[in-house]
């Protein structure tokens, strides 16, 4: 059922300049960042109050913190399967 759609040479065209116009625009954006950073990264990072990294002021946040869902979701999936397996 699947149809095959082909653009025309003009189309083609105009997706390459559209396609390199993003790109100039994100590489500018990298630029502008890196010259400029912004003070409000949009990060937050939550800390349990019994975090061992109030503590240890030497230990690293990767090693303790979730930095994203897919992370957590992974973390989930991986609990609930090990509890499968017990029963």
């Amino acid at each position: 059922m699947s149809k095959e759609v082909k653009l025309t040479p003009e189309q083609e065209k105009e997706l390459i300049k559209i396609a390199a116009e993003i790109e100039a625009e994100a590489i500018a954006m990298k630029v502008d960042y890196n010259e400029n950073p912004s003070e409000e990264s949009g990060s937050v990072v939550y800390i349990h109050q019994e975090s061992s990294l109030l503590e240890d002021e030497d230990e690293e946040l990767g090693n303790q913190a979730l930095v994203s869902s897919t992370q957590l979701l992974a973390k989930e999936l991986k609990k609930q399967k090990k509890k499968g397996d017990k029963k």
